[in-house]
């Protein structure tokens, strides 16, 4: 099974979905992130 994303690339992601104005698939893209959903619910607690 494929390890959880890191918090701090978490902590990247919403910071470009909030301060920088990014849409959420434009944010998965910039960070090579295939299922944006799972960011967040990999490991069984939200962020």
């Amino acid at each position: 099974m494929p390890k959880p994303y890191s918090s701090d690339l978490r902590q990247k992601v919403m910071q470009a979905i909030e301060m920088d104005g990014l849409k959420k698939n434009e944010a998965s893209q910039l960070f090579d992130i295939k299922h944006y959903r799972k960011l967040f619910f990999r490991d069984s607690k939200p962020c």
